[in-house]
């Protein structure tokens, strides 16, 4: 049983590619849908963050469920430092009831990193037992505390893995929580994600879970620096931000040297398709799919 549009394709042996969407922060849908707009007819679904990096944006189920109701296969980022089980239970049912068909379970960002600095963190489920919740309430028809649902949720539900970092056991561990698609963090280092490939492909993880290689577009060499030193993980290496510094054209480098990274991910065994980011620079996607001639049907 197929619960979405994005499923069916990852099943069939298809290559997917999908396209990172940050809500706009403020309330009109305009922003949004122009977003949307230009990059909607290359990617197979469009992925909304949810206050990433503790940023206050507008909600991440919520402009799924609008971008949804005109026609866009989406994916709702779902975090678990801002809000506790109820609320988290109470948005996935909002979202299914709406046609969100496509959940990435994640832990977020801590909020004392962002524009609200003196927050509370919640962190009341970790991205483990938000998977398994999220599978529990579709599965079995009743909430995490066990309370019958009336009806139950229909999504997909994915997970994020962060190869730069982490060991291919702890997607296993997910996995077995009931994670049933995988994104990846930022990956620049195609030599390590390989290796850790291997791992997965030792595990046989990749032959019961597709697996997406993020990969993030960028738009100069400070934007490079940025994610060298303020996102924890992400390994971008002195080369690149040294070519990107050398290039002429830096925004036409950051392209080439996107489309170069989807390539080289692609030929790995196991990898099924392509995450693509950017830091407000959505109007690229298009581009790389283009110059990285992954084909989008």
């Amino acid at each position: 049983m197929f619960y979405s549009r994005l499923q069916e394709k990852l099943a069939s042996g298809k290559t997917v590619v999908t396209g990172e969407i940050a809500p706009p922060k403020g309330a009109s849908p305009d922003v949004l849908l122009r977003i949307a707009a230009g990059i909607g007819d290359s990617v197979d679904a469009l992925n909304l963050t949810d206050n990433q990096r503790g940023l206050g944006r507008m909600s991440a189920m919520t402009a799924a469920i609008f971008l949804r109701q005109h026609g866009y296969e989406v994916i709702a980022q779902m975090t678990c430092q801002h809000r506790n089980r109820i609320a988290l239970q109470a948005d996935s049912l909002g979202g299914a009831a709406c046609g969100v068909t496509n959940i990435l379970a994640m832990t977020g960002d801590h909020p004392k990193i962002g524009d609200h600095p003196d927050t509370k963190n919640v962190l009341d489920l970790n991205s483990f037992q938000l998977i398994k919740t999220l599978r529990t309430m579709r599965d079995l028809s009743t909430f995490e505390s066990g309370t019958a649902l009336s009806v139950p949720p229909q999504y997909f539900v994915g997970c994020v893995a962060n190869p730069n970092i982490e060991r291919a056991a702890r997607l296993e561990r997910k996995i077995q929580f009931g994670a049933e698609f995988v994104q990846t963090q930022i990956i620049f280092d195609i030599d390590k994600f390989a290796v850790w490939m291997h791992d997965v492909r030792t595990l046989g993880l990749h032959q019961t879970t597709p697996i997406m290689a993020g990969i993030m577009v960028i738009k100069s060499a400070q934007s490079a620096r940025f994610l060298r030193d303020h996102l924890p993980g992400s390994r971008v290496p002195e080369s690149l931000i040294a070519r990107m510094e050398a290039a002429r054209d830096p925004e036409s480098e950051g392209i080439a040297i996107a489309a170069e990274l989807c390539k080289k991910a692609m030929a790995i065994e196991g990898v099924r398709g392509i995450h693509l980011m950017t830091v407000g620079w959505t109007k690229a996607i298009p581009m790389v799919i283009d110059q990285a001639q992954l084909r989008v049907s």
